[in-house]
């Protein structure tokens, strides 16, 4: 199973909706105010439904079914993305790039969510419980999800959902969290003692690697995060960390938001998956500027090192793109991405893409 990790993935396999951690930066609140996951994406809460509404889209329009307002606690919902890509050397490519129906429901202190996505030929259920009713603003949720750490962005090459992924000759790229592996059964249990501080502790079943062990069956971790405010710039900076066996994944990650601006770090490496000598790292920077409501300009910087030695080779990628919210329900990307291979000794021309996505939810 080891050698496996970190294989290629394609577009049409990727599953695992994420949340846009910038706009959660921007409006100074966690992925889990926007959506009934706490480490985001699954179903959107109310409050999520109403961000897009009044903060993301070009024009003050509502759908039909928005009209009359309703506080009715449950809630369903369609997720699905259309990919283009298009290379010098090649005739333009198109397909599904995912496919998921979501529901979820808010009753008091509770929220549950669950999720169907449809995963190389077949369908994934993931869902769980979470009750936030507890002192010092402590939560505890079960469920059977992917662990969230760093920003999970859905193109980085850290904790990808297995979307944007080119090799260009190596035989590996990215971390384990793919849609490869099995969701783990997960509980999470969370709090945030002082104003900005937020901690959490979790334990779940083995899905990095998951053979069967008597006496280590499962994986632990543990996660911080801390958020500062001061007027018009706000920062926070992220700490996560998952073991299971001999495998740890760390993940540092950081942001800095003033007004329209936001800027996004990360930093993390996977020990041990492949074999108990190598560490992999990526690094991600990535800088969005919102020119108005419903059109963002983003600019990214990825690095990638299978072994960090650069003796395999590693992967940079620059991307520059705007991302179109024209209504409720639309998400439209458009990008351009130059990837290149480095060896010690030399360095391979880059490759360019066009990328463009068309993503309908409700």
């Amino acid at each position: 199973m080891k050698k496996y990790l970190g294989l290629i993935i394609l577009f049409f396999l990727a599953t695992n909706l994420f949340a846009l951690p910038r706009f959660a930066m921007m409006e100074e609140v966690s992925c889990g105010s926007c959506h009934s996951y706490q480490g985001g994406g699954a179903a959107r809460s109310l409050y999520g439904k109403e961000y897009v509404a009044e903060s993301l889209v070009m024009m003050d329009i509502a759908l039909p079914w928005q009209q009359e307002e309703s506080d009715f606690p449950l809630y369903v919902g369609l997720d699905t993305r259309y990919q283009m890509i298009s290379k010098s050397d090649e005739d333009l490519r198109h397909f599904p790039m995912q496919l998921a129906l979501y529901a979820g429901a808010e009753f008091g202190g509770f929220v549950a969510h669950a999720e169907v996505n449809r995963v190389l030929e077949e369908f994934r259920v993931t869902g769980g419980l979470r009750y936030e009713g507890l002192p010092l603003d402590t939560w505890i949720s079960v469920g059977r999800e992917m662990p969230a750490l760093g920003w999970r962005l859905d193109d980085h090459t850290v904790f990808t959902r297995g979307g944007n992924l080119n090799p260009l000759g190596l035989t590996e790229e990215g971390m384990p969290f793919t849609p490869y592996l099995e969701p783990p059964n997960l509980v999470e249990i969370g709090a945030s003692p002082l104003p900005g501080l937020e901690l959490s502790v979790m334990i779940g079943t083995r899905f990095i690697d998951p053979v069967e062990m008597l006496d280590e069956s499962a994986f632990n971790g543990l996660k911080a995060s801390y958020t500062l405010s001061a007027g018009l710039i706000s920062a926070q900076a992220n700490y996560g960390l998952i073991r299971e066996v001999d495998i740890s994944v760390t993940s540092i990650a950081w942001g800095l938001t003033m007004n329209k601006l936001v800027y996004l770090g990360e930093y993390s490496t996977l020990e041990n998956a492949v074999d108990l000598s190598q560490s992999n790292l990526a690094i991600l920077n990535q800088l969005s500027y919102r020119l108005f409501n419903g059109f963002d300009i983003i600019a990214r910087y990825e690095f990638f090192d299978p072994e960090q030695t650069l003796l395999t080779g590693a992967i940079t990628r620059g991307s520059l793109g705007v991302e179109l919210f024209p209504i409720p329900g639309i998400e439209i990307k458009l990008s351009y991405r130059q990837s290149q291979l480095e060896f010690p000794d030399i360095i391979l021309d880059p490759e360019g893409q066009l990328l463009g996505q068309i993503h309908f939810y409700l």
